[in-house]
């Protein structure tokens, strides 16, 4: 990681409701972005976060979205991939996809932030990582229940996919690794 994404990853790690250790301890800044996309590289993971983090805070500002706590973006944006840090695995230079225990994208992102972490997250804060990929890969009853968040919190999944799709399409585009 630069030094410009150090400090800025100090910043944001001050309004998250867990700490640096616990997120080492997870593997948050060894695992890869993605196994073979954007930043599929050790560390990848962590850059990501931190360029969807600095998107949602712009969309929330230009959007006036009103989040239940201030720290909601730095929340939603830091932790909605958390599900990579146990589906992603480093094998030298390869990254290996391995199986989870946990179900889904989003839902096991979620499900590590509040089991694994302990974070009390709001159910804004949940809907928008547990949906922060909006239909990609959807069919059926998913599309039903994203239908029914959105329904609920349109502006800040529709915000909060916006910032994925920003970082990983336009800011990490075309940086896949080595």
């Amino acid at each position: 990681m630069n030094e410009q994404n150090e400090k800025l990853l100090e910043e944001y790690l001050k309004y998250l409701p867990v700490s640096r250790s616990q997120l080492e301890y997870i593997g948050f800044f060894e695992a890869p972005a993605s196994k073979s996309h954007h930043l599929a590289i050790k560390g990848g993971l962590a850059i990501h976060s931190l360029n969807v983090t600095r998107n949602l805070l712009h969309l929330t500002d230009a959007l006036c979205i009103v989040w239940p706590r201030p720290q909601s973006p730095y929340i939603i944006g830091m932790l909605h991939d958390l599900c990579k840090c146990k589906t992603y695995r480093l094998d030298g230079d390869a990254i290996k996809k391995v199986k989870s225990e946990y179900h889904g994208h989003g839902s096991a992102s979620a499900m590590i932030a509040m089991c694994e972490l302990g974070v009390n997250l709001f159910r804004v804060e949940c809907a928008a990582i547990q949906h922060h990929m909006g239909a990609f890969g959807l069919e059926g009853e998913e599309l039903d229940e994203l239908d029914a968040a959105l329904e609920k919190y349109p502006v800040e999944i529709i915000a909060t996919h916006t910032a994925d799709m920003l970082a990983s399409r336009a800011d990490e585009h075309g940086f896949r690794g080595k």
